[in-house]
């Protein structure tokens, strides 16, 4: 008998975030789906009190109105799909250290700072550090609960419980993020 070869395992199937994965990893979400249903029905409503009150006197006052069905339901189904692909998308999440890359940056930290101020007790890494892009000073935030230093414009997200590249289109009214390409 063969000894049986684990498969290994993927990113998303130890991924330690507060997220639900669906087909084999390639749809995430968030767990809370409450927000995107209460976001999908207000598209909806909105959709249907336009066309139950408006579109009724569009359609009997003007020559163009089946047009303007078209149109409208067009543009609902294309909302819905952009709002379901946006909701099932990456964020742009930074991956989190491991616990031995952590304990490496930290050691690494805590040596600079010994060759620099002489101090030998222990405390905690900086939260900032800088570094030089293209001549260019920027600043990196340290996120103690993923043990990494983020890039710019990237932040922790207590909802999913991740880092979280470029945060400012990071939305919970989607239940999750918007793509992060």
């Amino acid at each position: 008998m063969k000894p049986s070869k684990r498969a290994p395992r993927k990113a998303w199937e130890v991924f330690p975030g507060k997220n639900t994965f669906y087909c084999d990893g390639r749809l995430i979400t968030a767990n809370d789906k409450t927000v995107l249903c209460i976001t999908a029905s207000l598209i909806s409503l909105t959709t249907g009190l336009f066309l139950f009150n408006d579109y009724r006197i569009t359609l009997r006052d003007q020559p163009y109105g089946v047009y303007m069905l078209f149109a409208c339901l067009l543009l609902y189904f294309f909302v819905m799909l952009m709002l379901f692909r946006t909701s099932f998308s990456d964020p742009g999440i930074i991956p989190r250290a491991s616990s031995s890359q952590s304990a490496q940056v930290e050691r690494q930290l805590i040596d600079a700072d010994v060759r620099k101020n002489g101090y030998t007790g222990y405390k905690p890494p900086p939260r900032v550090q800088e570094i030089e892009i293209n001549g260019v000073t920027m600043k990196q935030k340290y996120c103690f609960t993923c043990k990494i230093f983020r890039p710019p414009r990237s932040s922790h997200c207590s909802i999913c419980d991740n880092c979280v590249d470029r945060f400012d289109h990071h939305c919970p009214w989607v239940s999750y993020s918007s793509s992060s390409s």
